[in-house]
This record gives structure tokens, sequence and C-alpha cells, in this order.
């Protein structure tokens, strides 16, 4: 009687081990997978600025209208950005902030373990890129010198 008794009750402790593993493992990957979704939400949002950047570029603000018209192409001189349009400026500043929030969901995947390594990676070498690229933006918009040809090759490199 006491065989039966140890055998059953190590039965239902090996069943409650292995049902409290795949629970744990369940929910590791519905955090993966949470994780993976605002990744893409980000990747969105920095394809949202840089089709803006693009617009604001390709387009001169009239003092009298509301709204961005296109400008029509002229000589084929480079000209320079502008550095005081602040629509641009903005956008920069959301790219910076887009930046900030893919180096803490970097940061929260990391602490996820192994369980995520493949997000991992994507995500990293993702914020290692558009980190340098807004830095660079920072300081062409800092130099008097920068042409709309050069800032429109950084807005191309997003991708």
């Amino acid at each position: 009687m006491t065989k039966v008794i140890r055998v059953s009750i190590s039965l239902i402790m090996f069943f409650l081990f292995t049902l409290a593993t795949m629970v744990h493992a369940q929910q590791a990957n519905t955090n993966c997978k949470n994780l993976e979704k605002e990744n893409r939400l980000d990747d969105i949002k920095i394809n949202k600025i840089q089709i803006k950047m693009t617009r604001v570029i390709e387009s001169v603000y009239e003092d009298t209208i509301v709204y961005f018209k296109k400008q029509k192409k002229s000589n084929n001189q480079p000209k320079r950005l502008d550095i005081h349009n602040r629509g641009l400026n903005i956008l920069v500043l959301n790219l910076g902030n887009q930046v900030i929030k893919m180096k803490e969901l970097l940061e929260e995947v990391k602490e996820q373990g192994t369980n995520c390594l493949k997000i991992v990676r994507s995500i990293s070498d993702k914020v290692n890129t558009t980190q340098g690229i807004h830095a660079e933006m920072l300081r062409s918009l800092g130099n008097k010198n920068t042409t709309e040809h050069d800032f429109m090759d950084l807005i191309k490199s997003l991708n």
C-alpha cells in the first residue's frame, strides 16, 4: 500500500512540474511575441517619420497658404538645407525619441534572457544604425553647407 501511495505522489509531482514548466514557457513566448509586435510598431513609426521628412524637403511652405506645395524643379545647383525648417527639426527630434524607445525595448528584450535571441539580434542592429543616422542628421542640421540631396541620402538610408 505504501508503494502505491509513493508512486501516485511521485506521478502527481511529475505532472505538476511539467504543467508548471509548460505554463512558464507559454508566458515567455507570449512576452517575446509582444516585444516583437512593439518592434514592428516602432518600425512603422520610423517609416512614417521618413515619409514625412521626404515630404517636407520636397515641398516649400508658402506664407499665405496653410499646406505644403511641391517645389518646381529649377536649375541643377544643389540647394542648401534650410536648418531653420521647424517641421524638419521636429521630425529629427521625433526620430531621436524613437531611437530612445527602441533602446528601451532592446533592454527589455535582453532581460528576457535566451528566450528572444532572434529579436535581440534584429533590434540591436537596427538601433545602432538608426542611432548613427540620427546623429548624422543632427550634425548636418548644424552645418550650414549641407545640401538637401545629402540630407535626402540620410533619410533614404533609414530603411
